[in-house]
Protein backbone atom coordinates (compact mmCIF):
# COMPACT_ATOMS: atom_id res chain seq x y z
CA UNK A 1 0.00 0.00 0.00
CA UNK A 2 2.37 2.66 1.24
CA UNK A 3 6.09 2.82 1.55
CA UNK A 4 6.65 3.48 5.21
CA UNK A 5 10.39 3.32 5.29
CA UNK A 6 10.60 6.99 6.20
CA UNK A 7 8.59 8.67 8.94
CA UNK A 8 5.22 6.90 8.73
CA UNK A 9 2.29 9.09 9.70
CA UNK A 10 1.86 9.52 13.50
CA UNK A 11 5.06 7.64 14.37
CA UNK A 12 7.92 9.60 15.95
CA UNK A 13 10.35 7.09 17.47
CA UNK A 14 10.08 3.72 15.69
CA UNK A 15 12.24 0.94 17.09
CA UNK A 16 12.23 -2.84 16.81
CA UNK A 17 10.32 -4.55 19.63
CA UNK A 18 12.69 -6.62 21.74
CA UNK A 19 12.20 -9.09 24.59
CA UNK A 20 15.39 -7.66 26.05
CA UNK A 21 14.67 -3.96 25.88
CA UNK A 22 10.89 -4.20 26.31
CA UNK A 23 10.36 -7.43 28.24
CA UNK A 24 8.72 -5.67 31.20
CA UNK A 25 6.78 -3.14 29.14
CA UNK A 26 3.01 -2.87 29.21
CA UNK A 27 0.56 -0.90 27.11
CA UNK A 28 -2.33 0.97 28.63
CA UNK A 29 -5.07 0.95 26.03
CA UNK A 30 -7.36 3.94 26.27
CA UNK A 31 -9.73 5.98 24.16
CA UNK A 32 -7.05 8.59 23.50
CA UNK A 33 -6.41 9.52 19.89
CA UNK A 34 -4.49 12.73 20.53
CA UNK A 35 -1.71 11.47 18.24
CA UNK A 36 -4.00 12.12 15.25
CA UNK A 37 -4.52 15.80 16.06
CA UNK A 38 -2.14 17.11 13.43
CA UNK A 39 -3.56 15.34 10.38
CA UNK A 40 -6.58 15.91 8.17
CA UNK A 41 -6.24 12.69 6.13
CA UNK A 42 -5.33 9.10 6.93
CA UNK A 43 -4.36 6.20 4.69
CA UNK A 44 -6.96 3.46 4.25
CA UNK A 45 -7.32 0.10 2.50
CA UNK A 46 -9.99 -1.04 0.06
CA UNK A 47 -11.44 -3.59 2.49
CA UNK A 48 -12.45 -0.59 4.62
CA UNK A 49 -14.14 1.41 1.86
CA UNK A 50 -17.71 0.33 2.65
CA UNK A 51 -17.28 1.28 6.32
CA UNK A 52 -15.33 4.47 5.66
CA UNK A 53 -17.86 5.69 3.09
CA UNK A 54 -20.58 5.90 5.74
CA UNK A 55 -18.73 8.63 7.64
CA UNK A 56 -15.72 9.97 5.75
CA UNK A 57 -15.01 11.21 2.22
CA UNK A 58 -12.69 8.83 0.35
CA UNK A 59 -10.29 10.46 -2.08
CA UNK A 60 -6.90 9.71 -3.59
CA UNK A 61 -3.59 11.50 -3.11
CA UNK A 62 -0.60 11.30 -5.41
CA UNK A 63 2.85 10.64 -4.00
CA UNK A 64 5.86 10.11 -6.25
CA UNK A 65 3.60 9.22 -9.17
CA UNK A 66 1.55 6.68 -7.19
CA UNK A 67 -2.02 7.09 -5.98
CA UNK A 68 -3.15 6.12 -2.51
CA UNK A 69 -6.64 6.25 -0.96
CA UNK A 70 -7.21 8.33 2.14
CA UNK A 71 -10.11 9.14 4.41
CA UNK A 72 -10.57 12.89 4.87
CA UNK A 73 -10.71 13.82 8.55
CA UNK A 74 -10.94 17.59 8.12
CA UNK A 75 -11.10 20.30 5.49
CA UNK A 76 -8.07 22.21 6.70
CA UNK A 77 -4.49 21.00 6.98
CA UNK A 78 -3.72 19.76 10.51
CA UNK A 79 -7.41 19.75 11.46
CA UNK A 80 -8.99 16.46 12.54
CA UNK A 81 -12.73 17.05 12.90
CA UNK A 82 -13.25 13.54 14.30
CA UNK A 83 -11.12 14.20 17.38
CA UNK A 84 -13.14 15.39 20.36
CA UNK A 85 -11.80 17.84 22.95
CA UNK A 86 -11.22 14.95 25.36
CA UNK A 87 -9.19 13.18 22.62
CA UNK A 88 -11.81 10.45 22.11
CA UNK A 89 -12.96 9.55 18.59
CA UNK A 90 -16.14 11.10 17.22
CA UNK A 91 -17.08 8.37 14.77
CA UNK A 92 -18.42 4.82 14.69
CA UNK A 93 -15.63 3.41 12.52
CA UNK A 94 -11.97 4.13 13.25
CA UNK A 95 -9.63 3.55 10.29
CA UNK A 96 -7.31 0.56 10.68
CA UNK A 97 -4.20 2.70 10.22
CA UNK A 98 -5.15 4.55 13.39
CA UNK A 99 -6.14 1.40 15.29
CA UNK A 100 -2.79 -0.25 14.68
CA UNK A 101 -0.84 2.57 16.32
CA UNK A 102 1.63 2.43 18.13
CA UNK A 103 2.60 -0.88 16.47
CA UNK A 104 3.90 -1.33 12.93
CA UNK A 105 5.59 -4.02 10.85
CA UNK A 106 8.82 -3.62 8.95
CA UNK A 107 10.12 -6.14 6.44
CA UNK A 108 9.33 -8.18 3.34
CA UNK A 109 5.57 -8.53 2.93
CA UNK A 110 5.73 -9.60 -0.72
CA UNK A 111 4.10 -13.02 -0.36
CA UNK A 112 0.72 -12.84 -2.07
CA UNK A 113 -0.87 -15.52 0.08
CA UNK A 114 0.11 -13.86 3.32
CA UNK A 115 2.41 -16.74 4.31
CA UNK A 116 6.19 -17.11 4.69
CA UNK A 117 6.52 -13.46 5.53
CA UNK A 118 9.69 -12.04 7.00
CA UNK A 119 8.95 -9.08 9.22
CA UNK A 120 10.04 -7.19 12.31
CA UNK A 121 7.53 -5.96 14.87
CA UNK A 122 8.20 -2.32 15.71
CA UNK A 123 6.69 0.19 18.10
CA UNK A 124 6.64 3.93 18.55
CA UNK A 125 8.46 4.24 21.87
CA UNK A 126 7.12 7.77 22.28
CA UNK A 127 3.54 6.51 22.70
CA UNK A 128 2.21 7.74 26.04
CA UNK A 129 0.42 4.45 26.75
CA UNK A 130 3.64 2.46 27.25
CA UNK A 131 4.63 1.90 30.87
CA UNK A 132 5.84 -0.79 33.28
CA UNK A 133 2.93 -0.87 35.72
CA UNK A 134 -0.51 -0.93 34.10
CA UNK A 135 -2.15 -2.50 31.05
CA UNK A 136 -1.53 -5.40 28.71
CA UNK A 137 1.82 -7.22 28.83
CA UNK A 138 3.86 -7.22 25.62
CA UNK A 139 5.75 -10.37 26.68
CA UNK A 140 5.04 -13.24 29.03
CA UNK A 141 7.29 -14.30 31.90
CA UNK A 142 9.40 -16.42 29.52
CA UNK A 143 10.08 -13.51 27.18
CA UNK A 144 7.68 -14.75 24.50
CA UNK A 145 5.01 -12.67 22.81
CA UNK A 146 1.97 -12.27 25.04
CA UNK A 147 -1.50 -13.32 23.87
CA UNK A 148 -2.32 -9.64 23.43
CA UNK A 149 0.74 -9.06 21.26
CA UNK A 150 0.07 -12.17 19.17
CA UNK A 151 -3.40 -10.82 18.36
CA UNK A 152 -1.92 -7.45 17.54
CA UNK A 153 0.62 -8.99 15.15
CA UNK A 154 -2.14 -10.86 13.31
CA UNK A 155 -3.96 -7.56 12.87
CA UNK A 156 -0.78 -5.93 11.56
CA UNK A 157 -0.16 -8.74 9.07
CA UNK A 158 -3.75 -8.54 7.82
CA UNK A 159 -3.38 -4.79 7.43
CA UNK A 160 -0.19 -5.18 5.40
CA UNK A 161 -1.80 -7.77 3.15
CA UNK A 162 -4.82 -5.54 2.53
CA UNK A 163 -2.36 -2.80 1.70
CA UNK A 164 -1.05 -4.90 -1.17
CA UNK A 165 -4.59 -5.40 -2.46
CA UNK A 166 -5.13 -1.65 -2.26
CA UNK A 167 -1.93 -0.94 -4.14
CA UNK A 168 -3.05 -3.20 -7.01
CA UNK A 169 -6.41 -1.44 -7.11
CA UNK A 170 -4.77 1.97 -7.36
CA UNK A 171 -2.52 0.74 -10.14
CA UNK A 172 -5.63 -0.44 -11.98
CA UNK A 173 -7.18 3.03 -11.68
CA UNK A 174 -3.98 4.56 -13.01
CA UNK A 175 -3.85 2.15 -15.93
CA UNK A 176 -7.47 2.87 -16.82
CA UNK A 177 -6.78 6.61 -16.55
CA UNK A 178 -10.07 7.35 -14.79
CA UNK A 179 -8.78 9.61 -12.00
CA UNK A 180 -9.02 13.38 -12.21
CA UNK A 181 -8.03 16.24 -9.87
CA UNK A 182 -10.75 17.35 -7.49
CA UNK A 183 -11.41 21.07 -7.28
CA UNK A 184 -13.99 22.45 -4.87
CA UNK A 185 -14.72 25.80 -3.28
CA UNK A 186 -15.89 25.48 0.31
CA UNK A 187 -17.79 28.13 2.25
CA UNK A 188 -17.46 27.88 6.04
CA UNK A 189 -20.09 28.91 8.58
CA UNK A 190 -18.27 32.24 8.81
CA UNK A 191 -18.86 32.55 5.04
CA UNK A 192 -15.14 32.42 4.36
CA UNK A 193 -14.41 30.66 1.08
CA UNK A 194 -11.36 28.52 0.42
CA UNK A 195 -10.37 26.03 -2.22
CA UNK A 196 -10.05 22.32 -1.57
CA UNK A 197 -7.40 20.82 -3.83
CA UNK A 198 -4.68 18.20 -3.92
CA UNK A 199 -7.16 15.32 -4.03
CA UNK A 200 -8.07 13.03 -6.91
CA UNK A 201 -11.38 11.31 -7.58
CA UNK A 202 -12.76 8.85 -10.13
CA UNK A 203 -14.30 10.63 -13.10
CA UNK A 204 -17.79 9.37 -13.91
CA UNK A 205 -17.39 10.44 -17.52
CA UNK A 206 -14.09 8.58 -17.91
CA UNK A 207 -15.57 5.52 -16.21
CA UNK A 208 -18.54 5.50 -18.58
CA UNK A 209 -16.16 5.76 -21.51
CA UNK A 210 -14.37 2.51 -20.71
CA UNK A 211 -14.80 -0.55 -22.90
CA UNK A 212 -17.44 -3.10 -21.79
CA UNK A 213 -14.81 -5.76 -21.10
CA UNK A 214 -12.89 -3.37 -18.86
CA UNK A 215 -16.05 -2.62 -16.88
CA UNK A 216 -16.88 -6.32 -16.60
CA UNK A 217 -13.40 -6.98 -15.22
CA UNK A 218 -13.91 -4.30 -12.58
CA UNK A 219 -17.20 -5.87 -11.54
CA UNK A 220 -15.86 -9.43 -11.40
CA UNK A 221 -12.86 -8.37 -9.30
CA UNK A 222 -15.13 -6.42 -6.89
CA UNK A 223 -13.15 -3.29 -7.74
CA UNK A 224 -16.27 -1.62 -9.09
CA UNK A 225 -17.74 -1.86 -5.59
CA UNK A 226 -14.71 0.04 -4.29
CA UNK A 227 -15.26 2.73 -6.93
CA UNK A 228 -18.95 3.09 -6.08
CA UNK A 229 -18.15 3.33 -2.35
CA UNK A 230 -15.59 6.06 -3.14
CA UNK A 231 -18.06 8.03 -5.26
CA UNK A 232 -20.84 7.71 -2.68
CA UNK A 233 -18.52 8.88 0.08
CA UNK A 234 -17.95 12.26 -1.59
CA UNK A 235 -21.28 13.44 -0.19
CA UNK A 236 -19.65 13.32 3.27
CA UNK A 237 -17.68 16.45 2.44
CA UNK A 238 -20.79 18.44 3.29
CA UNK A 239 -20.83 17.11 6.85
CA UNK A 240 -17.25 18.37 7.33
CA UNK A 241 -18.10 21.93 6.30
CA UNK A 242 -19.76 22.70 9.64
CA UNK A 243 -16.56 21.63 11.42
CA UNK A 244 -14.42 24.34 9.80
CA UNK A 245 -13.14 26.87 12.30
Amino acid sequence: MVSENHSPQYYRKVVALSNKGHVDWKIKTADDYSFTSGSHVVLITTVEFSFIACEYPIVFVETSGEFKPVAVLGLKPNQNSFLREDNSWNGKYIPAYIRRYPFILSGDMSATNGQDITYTVCIDESYIGFNKEFGENLFDSDGRYSTYLEGTIKFLKDFQFEGQVTEKFCKKLTKLNILEPMQANIASKEQKDFSLSGFWIVSNDKLKGKKPLELVELVKSDEMAFIYAHLASLSKFQSLVSQIN
